[in-house]
């Protein structure tokens, strides 16, 4: 046998380039999936609270009054139910104002009875059934985040937007919104890499190519905004039905483009970024 011979059965036989082991690849992705999403929920909480901010809102409001109502009940203390009824057009008679003011301004939300006293008052005024039962929930300090966020929905933008910003901000509300933001963010950073990856593995046409993982976590981040905004939020935070829903939806998309890309960087590394070779 020939020397060229030999050198071309030693090529044949040679093993071809394959993927990485999954386990290997698990172990692979496991820190850039965590930081990208991170990363990706450090620009999406940074957004929401520039926007939030400037409409007036209060800087605050994502992490102390979004997050924190998937473990806390968001209510307006007390002292604040003066306010909040004048930002309804709900004028009580001054005699009445006499007797509950001192009380609310003390920060002690009223006695079941007390509420029930003014509830003629407020029937007069010509307010639905169902909004004075919201009312009274919140000025007996009983109401659930679905009252809340239904009372402030109804509210003009502009006043809504005053009552959201003198809003006390709790420090462990803070603290427990940004751990639940970010353990959300990270779950989805290992999430959107798991499906690349596996998309990527299966030969998925344009998911070898970094274009193709930017697109398809861009796509993820509207997927993940649309399945929040329609079927986990309603239930379960009916709070974040108050906030900028563009701004929202635009900072998903940009969540999604820093996970997409940061997958892209990291897929490219361990399993090559062309397009499977065409028969």
């Amino acid at each position: 046998m020939s020397t060229t011979a030999a050198h071309n059965l030693d090529s044949a036989s040679a093993p071809t380039a394959s993927p990485p082991p999954t386990l290997d690849l698990v172990k692979r992705l496991a820190v850039p999936s965590v930081g990208a999403g991170l990363i990706g929920g450090a620009l999406l909480i940074a957004v929401m609270t520039l926007v939030m901010g400037a409409a007036g809102m209060g800087y605050a409001t994502p992490v102390s009054l979004g997050m924190p109502a998937f473990v806390y009940t968001v209510a307006p203390p007390a002292s604040m139910l003066p306010s909040l009824m004048s930002a309804m057009g709900v004028s009580l008679p001054a005699s009445m104002m006499g007797q509950i003011g001192p009380m609310l301004n003390g920060g002690h939300y009223l006695t079941p009875a007390m509420a029930k006293q003014m509830m003629p008052m407020l029937t007069a005024m010509h307010i639905p059934a169902q909004k004075i039962q919201m009312m009274a929930a919140v000025m007996t300090g009983h109401a659930d985040n679905a009252t809340v966020a239904n009372l402030m929905a109804g509210l003009p933008a502009s006043a809504r937007n005053q009552v959201m910003a003198a809003m006390p901000v709790s420090g462990s509300h803070v603290v427990v919104g940004l751990i639940l933001h970010f353990a959300f963010s990270a779950f989805l950073g290992v999430a959107f890499f798991a499906v690349i990856a596996a998309a990527a593995r299966m030969g998925v046409p344009g998911l070898r190519h970094p274009v193709g993982m930017m697109a398809a976590g861009v796509i993820g981040g509207a997927i993940v905004y649309e399945l929040n905004r329609w079927v986990f939020l309603p239930p379960a935070n009916p709070m974040m039905r108050l906030v900028p829903q563009i701004a929202f939806f635009l900072s998903h998309l940009l969540f999604g483009l820093i996970v997409g890309s940061a997958a892209a960087v990291a897929l490219g590394r361990v399993m090559g970024r062309r397009e499977p070779a065409q028969a």
